[in-house]
C-alpha cells in the first residue's frame, strides 16, 4: 500500500512539475532568472479543472485500491512489476549512467573552468 501510494505522489508531482513548467515563459532576461529565488505558479483554470479532475480521479481510483481486496492485489502486483523493471534497467544501464553523469561533469567543470578564465581576463 505504501508503494501504491508513493507511485500516486510520483505520478501527481510529476504532473505539477509538467504544469509548472508549461506556465513558465520560454524568454525570460538572464538578469531576471539569476535574481529570482522562486518561480511564480499561476495555472490557467483550464489547468486548474484539469489538475482536479486528475486528483479526484486518483483518489477514486485510490479508494477503489483500499476497498477492494482483488483491484489491491492487482495493484500491489502492477507497482512490484514496475518497481522490479526499474532496479533491472538500473542495473543494466548503470554503466552508461555513470558513463553519462561523467561526461556531465567534466562538461560542467570545463565550462566553469572557462567562465572563470574569461573573469581573470577582465
Amino acid at each position: 500500500m505504501k508503494r501504491l501510494a508513493l507511485l500516486v505522489c510520483l505520478v501527481l508531482g510529476l504532473a505539477a512539475a509538467t504544469a509548472a513548467r508549461s506556465q513558465q515563459p520560454a524568454n525570460v532576461p538572464d538578469k531576471v532568472k539569476a535574481s529570482a529565488d522562486t518561480v511564480e505558479f499561476k495555472p490557467s483554470p483550464e489547468l486548474q479543472k484539469s489538475l482536479e479532475d486528475l486528483a479526484a480521479a486518483v483518489q477514486a481510483l485510490a479508494l477503489r485500491i483500499a476497498s477492494d481486496p482483488e483491484v489491491k492485489a492487482a495493484a500491489m502486483h502492477v507497482a512490484s512489476g514496475a518497481v522490479n523493471t526499474a532496479q533491472q534497467v538500473i542495473a543494466e544501464q548503470s554503466v552508461h549512467i555513470q558513463e553519462a553523469l561523467k561526461t556531465a561533469a567534466e562538461r560542467i567543470s570545463a565550462s566553469q573552468s572557462a567562465e572563470h578564465q574569461k573573469v581573470k581576463k577582465q
